[in-house]
């Protein structure tokens, strides 16, 4: 995974503005992302992080074996 936004914009921001400027920068966007969150009632997520390959990775070898054991494919014997 790359990192979130907030990485992304504290990288951008320490080299111009400095570390505690950044760090306020950072706080400010995270304050209006939950003020937009609780505002709309949604939940938060980050643009930059898959979430549907994070669910696949973590369910896929669960599924190959459902799959298997109801035979819907058989195991290759190599």
């Amino acid at each position: 995974m790359s990192g979130s936004q907030f990485k992304g914009k504290y990288a951008g921001l320490v080299i111009r503005r400095g570390s505690k400027r950044s760090i306020i920068a950072v706080g400010h966007k995270i304050l209006r992302i939950i003020y937009a969150m609780l505002k709309n009632n949604q939940h938060y997520k980050d643009p930059q992080i898959d979430y549907e390959k994070l669910v696949v990775d973590k369910n896929a070898s669960r599924w190959i074996r459902a799959l298997l054991e109801y035979g819907y494919i058989t195991p290759l014997t190599a």
